[in-house]
């Protein structure tokens, strides 16, 4: 039973990764020709100084608050999420899957916290009664430092 489950979420996760890789390569546009050299691209995003101890401690902040929520200690504030987040996924529904989570996994703890690329973002992998979750999410590059992503992958069975 726990090997069936291992293996379709190992399936389904294949399949999630090998669409979003090509959905990324279809996105990619090719590369325009450089006018006069080395001349900066007026539609590039511009670099955001963010202050690393605060992301990170702001990080910790919301993570404590996604694992309680996880546990059923305590619901999320819609403090801790931007606007945005809020209009395109209702607290209720984000709380809804919480809740989804608790209820096949168990109760869960941090089990161990990755370092990404940017200091805005984390990767967590949480150890539940029943399982692993991996977890992902992002905050604003500024103070409040609020919730701007959040992905909950599926379980790896115990």
């Amino acid at each position: 039973m726990v090997s069936t489950k291992t293996s379709k979420t190992l399936l389904l996760t294949a399949v999630l990764a090998s669409t979003g890789f090509m959905a990324s390569a279809q996105a990619q546009q090719p590369a325009a020709p450089a006018a006069n050299g080395a001349a900066p691209q007026a539609d590039a995003a511009p670099a955001i100084n963010v202050d690393a101890a605060a992301a990170d401690a702001a990080l910790r902040k919301r993570l404590q608050a996604i694992t309680a929520a996880l546990d059923g200690k305590t619901k999320l504030a819609s403090n801790n999420f931007t606007e945005e987040f809020l209009k395109n996924s209702p607290l209720d529904t984000v709380q809804k899957a919480l809740e989804t989570v608790r209820t096949g996994v168990g109760t869960c703890q941090t089990a161990g916290r990755m370092q990404t690329g940017t200091p805005i973002a984390t990767s967590v992998l949480l150890n539940c009664t029943k399982g692993y979750v991996p977890l992902e999410f992002a905050i604003e590059p500024k103070e409040p430092y609020r919730i701007v992503g959040i992905s909950l992958h599926p379980a790896f069975w115990k």
